[in-house]
């Protein structure tokens, strides 16, 4: 969309009478009266200046009247940005105030409508923080600047991310970080390496509305996705519309800006969510953790009752909150070389089927690293700028341990713990380009390895012989073969009827398998006994099944392996026998 389009739009909301207004009707029941979503017992001051950078309006700070007051008389501050358009305080009065009743400063900063040159963001954005800045000069002193949120609306929801990183470089908020961004629109001076360098300890909360038809949902987890912090610091939230008895709770874009104007949305949805947010990350509170951070839990997605006592509609909370449309789609000028058409297999049997906790897997695609390069210390949380987290069947996100970077592929295990279910793959590449893909984890999903790495072909195996008397043999029945290019098997002898032979098939998958009577193999069509299903021992993620080879399969030739793990068939792989 170009300035001059998005000017436009604009424009259009502006003339229809702004975006702030929506006319949602009462009849709920009334504020929270006790924890958190509570009127806070401080009452509040209000100063104002001339903004640095915009003359026409002014910044405003407001501080509570007896708050609690940390060292030094100081206390948290708020940094809180408005919508476009959104230029006074009294817009968002209702839940300014509800802030600072809480004990914590707040400092308002207007921007341009049109900001007069041609950098338009650019200069909305320096005019934002230039106001947070002379607020600062002029106020500081009764400020905790190690204890900072950033809280915004609309245009002001995606600034305050950019707003947060400035205020980090100058040492605000390098105790707590608090990020409350409610329907972001575009996001500027905002670039992928700055959300993969996120300060990790920032604690967010990204809110979208159910009925908002401004802001597109997708900008919303398109941040929240590419935005490294661990999946317990942030959380995505959608409030949505209800009606009862003639009565509406309409969840559009306007929800924080109804000046003086509140409801259930505003009281369960936005003042108790903040408040839990700031305790968590003010106080460490595992209270306010659960209410704000709680993927989903039931405590946190309650939003009160009607008045007649019937719940009012749950929001929707946690890492899987549905989109009518996939955030993948939703493209921004500065990605770059973003790794493209990911796809997710068994690294033993390059299919792209169920994996299973602790399973070797490999990604294939483009631009996933720079150069090649193997961990030399075994799996990592990074390798080369790479990263990939893998989130499971109940929404929770792990960092997935990586093994192998190179531009086309990516081997990685999945995090053991994962639980069973459709999730995702997540790949960031050192630029902080995204790929996303779906796969589906299960307890076990067998596959074994085959000697070229094709997943068919000649198994990758070990033959043990253990003789009536003297030290047992290891040998491994493989051929490197120029003129096919691969390896072949070569024939495994059975001749010796004093000798027990065994097969040591490699593999991934396997251990998390119940009794060892829930896998089975057989060679050539004949069931064979299987003595050992688990972890190989030496190397992560590799398993190993251990069989007795019966001497009635001499002479049978190259013959099938097949394996099955509680019904679940692993891909075939061959042997050959003398």
């Amino acid at each position: 969309m170009t300035e001059k389009k998005t000017f436009f739009i604009l424009w259009t909301f502006l003339a229809l009478g702004g975006v702030g207004l929506d006319g949602r009707a009462m009849g709920t029941a009334g504020p929270i009266t006790a924890g958190y979503g509570a009127p806070g017992p401080f009452g509040i001051e209000r100063v104002g200046f001339a903004s640095p950078l915009f003359t026409q309006e002014d910044v405003y700070v407001y501080r509570p009247r007896g708050g609690p007051q940390g060292a030094g008389g100081r206390v948290p501050v708020i940094f809180f940005t408005p919508g476009f358009s959104n230029t006074k305080p009294e817009e968002y009065a209702a839940l300014i105030d509800h802030i600072v009743s809480q004990g914590y400063a707040l400092v308002f900063s207007p921007f341009q409508i049109i900001s007069g040159d041609l950098t338009l963001n650019e200069k909305r954005y320096d005019t934002i923080w230039r106001g947070f800045e002379e607020a600062v000069r002029r106020y500081g002193d009764g400020f905790d600047l190690d204890r900072v949120g950033y809280v915004g609306h609309s245009y002001g929801g995606a600034a305050s991310l950019a707003m947060s990183l400035r205020g980090t470089t100058r040492g605000w908020g390098k105790k707590s970080l608090l990020l409350y961004v409610m329907a972001p629109w575009y996001f500027f001076q905002l670039g992928v390496r700055d959300l993969v360098g996120f300060p990790s300890h920032a604690r967010l909360v990204m809110q979208v509305f159910e009925e908002d038809t401004i802001c597109d949902h997708r900008i919303a987890k398109e941040i929240f996705d590419r935005i490294n912090l661990p999946s317990r610091e942030k959380d995505f939230l959608m409030l949505r519309g209800d009606q009862r008895q003639g009565s509406r709770l309409e969840a559009s874009h306007g929800v924080p800006s109804e000046g003086n104007r509140s409801d259930a949305l505003d009281y369960y949805g936005v003042y108790r969510i903040f408040d839990a947010l700031a305790d968590y990350s003010f106080n460490g509170s595992d209270a306010g953790r659960r209410i704000a951070l709680g993927n989903g839990s039931r405590e946190q997605r309650f939003m009160g009752v009607w008045s007649d006592g019937v719940p009012v509609r749950e929001m929707l909370a946690g890492d899987c909150v549905p989109l009518t449309r996939s955030s993948s789609t939703f493209l921004f000028t500065y990605l770059g070389d973003s790794p493209k058409g990911m796809t997710i297999v068994s690294a033993a049997s390059q299919r792209p089927v169920a994996l299973a906790p602790g399973a070797l897997v490999s990604a294939w695609g483009t631009n996933f690293s720079a150069f090649p390069l193997a961990s030399e210390t075994g799996p990592v949380e990074e390798l080369n700028g790479t990263v990939v987290k893998v989130k499971d069947g109940v929404c929770e996100e792990r960092i997935a341990p990586v093994f192998f970077v190179s531009p086309t592929q990516v081997n990685f295990l999945i995090p053991e713990g994962s639980a069973a279910g459709l999730g995702t793959v997540s790949l960031f590449n050192a630029d902080g380009g995204l790929a996303v893909a779906s796969l589906s984890i299960e307890p076990v999903a067998p596959a074994l390895f085959s000697a070229n790495g094709t997943g068919a072909g000649p198994a990758s195996v070990t033959v043990l012989r253990v003789p009536a008397s003297g030290p047992p043999r290891y040998e491994t029945p493989l051929e490197y073969n120029f003129g096919q290019g691969g390896y072949v098997g070569l024939p495994i002898d059975l001749s010796n009827p004093g000798e027990a032979v065994y097969l040591l098939l490699y593999g991934t998958g396997l251990r998390n398998r119940g009794s060892l009577g829930t896998v089975s193999v057989t060679i050539g069509g004949e069931p064979v006994e299987v003595l050992y299903v688990g972890p190989q021992g030496q190397f992560p993620g590799l398993d190993q099944t251990n069989v007795r080879v019966p001497g009635r399969l001499a002479g049978r030739g190259n013959v099938e392996v097949r394996l099955s793990v509680a019904g679940r068939m692993a891909n075939p792989v061959t042997v050959r026998f003398r």
